[in-house]
């Protein structure tokens, strides 16, 4: 009913430890920003998975060099930073990968309509945030990928600051294109830019997901399950339920114009895991690329960086109980 749920959603709203959660497992997950790809978690929260597992969930945004930090010491139960997770763990730290939200990157690489393939890049300019930053990398992978050398063929141009920045630059004609993610690429698009190519069919790693400590993995094995669980079922809803998405869209990230939303829930659906499991090549990357960063030739098994048993047994329940 209605009225049920409307009494479920005011729950949210008082403070953050009140007489809602009696009877609930507190569950504490820091994560950078309230974007498209962790919007599974807030609806998780807001539409009552988390409750339904027994859970009651706090959604903490801090920077992630702060939430493993924070992880470590114990007063967190999760963080969504899975590459600085995956560095930390092939660093030595007991962190695992418990499950991932997406199965790639939101990013894409943002044209002006004029250019309608990767050749037309010769002799442009791209703008990046920053170099060694994940727009500068992802650039860089895109051009060598399709055969162009990067500074050479294309001339890369860092505009440190964020993506409204650089959608600024590419509407004043500085540049020819930038590396944005959700919901900034989709606001390209809108204003009549094109997406020339997603990153996640060059880049397997995913964005975002939940990392926590051997410790938690150890004393609280079901508390993990069916977190996952929560969040699982909170992302096959929001895939079909696109005017709820919307609504949250606007609420967590002030995403309030119709047409980008759409846009975003057209990725949504194809970005969001219905497993919470990343494949083999996946993994290798996030190893490979952690090592790079920290100039390790350690050899690193996978089960250091990740533990999917849990999303494997998550899913399973999940199939049972259908």
């Amino acid at each position: 009913a209605p009225g049920a749920l409307f009494v479920l959603l005011a729950c949210f709203h008082m403070p953050a430890w009140g007489q809602d959660s009696a009877g609930l497992k507190r569950v504490r997950i820091g994560m950078p920003n309230r974007g498209a790809t962790t919007l599974g978690l807030s609806a998780a929260q807001t539409y009552g998975f988390f409750r339904a597992q027994g859970l009651f969930a706090e959604l903490i945004v801090m920077r992630p060099s702060i939430s493993l930090q924070t992880l470590m010491s114990g007063d967190l139960d999760y963080s969504t930073a899975l590459a600085s997770g995956a560095r930390a763990s092939v660093g030595g730290l007991p962190l695992r990968i418990v499950m991932t939200l997406t199965v790639g990157q939101d990013f894409s690489l943002v044209v002006r309509p004029e250019i309608r393939r990767m050749e037309d890049l010769k002799g442009k300019t791209l703008a990046v945030s920053g170099v060694g930053e994940f727009t500068d990398v992802g650039a860089r992978l895109v051009l060598k990928k399709y055969g162009l050398v990067p500074e050479v063929d294309v001339k890369l141009r860092a505009l440190f600051g964020n993506h409204p920045l650089r959608l600024s630059a590419l509407q004043a004609g500085q540049i020819d294109g930038t590396v944005m993610s959700m919901p900034y690429n989709k606001m390209a698009v809108k204003l009549g830019y094109k997406e020339l190519v997603h990153l996640r069919e060059i880049i397997k790693t995913p964005q975002g997901g939940l990392v926590t400590t051997a410790q938690k993995i150890r004393g609280d094995p079901d508390g993990i399950v069916r977190t996952i669980k929560a969040v699982l079922l909170a992302n096959r809803y929001l895939k079909q339920n696109k005017d709820e998405f919307t609504k949250l869209l606007a609420k967590e990230s002030g995403v309030h114009d119709p047409v980008v939303a759409g846009l975003i829930h057209e990725e949504i659906v194809k970005l969001y895991s219905d497993t919470g499991v990343v494949s083999e090549e996946a993994m290798q990357e996030f190893i490979a690329n952690a090592k790079e960063t920290l100039k390790s030739s350690r050899e690193v098994p996978h089960s250091e960086v990740a533990d999917f048993t849990f999303a494997r047994k998550a899913v399973s329940e999940l199939k049972e109980a259908k």
